[in-house]
């Protein structure tokens, strides 16, 4: 959905035009924090919420957590050096999710690695374990590497 569509139905209704008031507060401030926080730090965190006065960052792991706790008092008064009401600043670690477009590694067998699975599996009775590698082979057996 386009940002101006998106933005005419969130005022549409009252309710729905509260929320994009506060999307609009957070997309507001997570823009000053990329400004304010230093760079790579900034990179690795996000800005999550704002009660009151208290600002929520979520870091991407615990050496940013730590880093931003030590330089909260002076992000702190960079932030009201804007203008913008900020009395504290809480930070918590959030792991980013990996990114869903990563191809998995293509695995490759050489044909020692090859043969000896198919000795394996031609000394085996049938069973599960005789149809898993049997089916290893078979995938394997293509793309063999010398």
């Amino acid at each position: 959905m386009p940002a101006d569509t998106a933005r005419s139905f969130l005022n549409s209704a009252p309710n729905l035009h509260t929320l994009l008031q506060e999307a609009n507060k957070l997309l507001a401030l997570q823009t000053a924090w990329n400004d304010i926080a230093p760079r790579p730090l900034a990179a690795a965190s996000t800005v999550g919420a704002l009660h009151g006065q208290a600002m929520i960052v979520y870091a991407n792991n615990g050496a940013v957590a730590a880093k931003l706790r030590q330089l909260a008092p002076s992000l702190q008064a960079k932030f009201q050096e804007r203008g913008i009401e900020v009395t504290a600043i809480r930070v918590d670690v959030q792991v980013a999710a990996p990114p869903l477009d990563r191809k998995p590694k293509s695995r490759t067998m050489n044909r020692n690695a090859l043969n000896n699975l198919e000795q394996l599996e031609n000394g085996l009775s049938e069973s599960p374990l005789k149809n898993a590698l049997r089916a290893l082979i078979r995938r394997h057996s293509e793309n063999v590497k010398d």
